[in-house]
């Protein structure tokens, strides 16, 4: 199985929570993240009190982790989502349609603690947290 980790759980590897890097660590299985996931990390680094620090420690952490791009397939992936969810009255956020695009398009198992992603069709969700 392949993962694709959500923001709020990449921020907990990079943390060093140890229950959940045990469980990535032991699983057999492949995570990665996507680019906007990538970007709100940055965002995260750049917001703290410990930028240098912390950069070190993302830029480290962004040489060990597939990142999943995001292309053409996965734009249009996006616009489909962002359509689906107009069209039930449950839009989700933008930055989150770019993540459930890459996941659907890869067909990837979402890590995340958000509750929107279970209303995206299509969509395999978990949360390890």
């Amino acid at each position: 199985m392949d993962y694709l980790l959500d923001t709020n759980h990449a921020s907990k590897l990079l943390e060093g929570n140890e229950s959940l890097s045990s469980r990535v660590k032991n699983s057999g299985s492949r995570f990665g993240i996507s680019m906007s996931v990538v970007g709100e990390l940055f965002f995260a680094v750049y917001a703290s009190r410990r930028k240098d620090e912390n950069l070190q420690q993302l830029k480290g952490f962004l040489e060990d982790i597939i990142i999943w791009d995001y292309d053409i397939t996965v734009a249009e992936e996006f616009g489909k989502i962002q359509a689906e969810q107009k069209e039930k009255g449950k839009p989700i956020p933008s930055i989150d349609a770019q993540i459930a695009a890459v996941a659907r398009i890869h067909n990837l198992i979402v890590l995340t603690t958000d509750q929107h992603f279970n209303v995206v069709a299509g969509l395999s969700v978990e949360n390890w947290l």
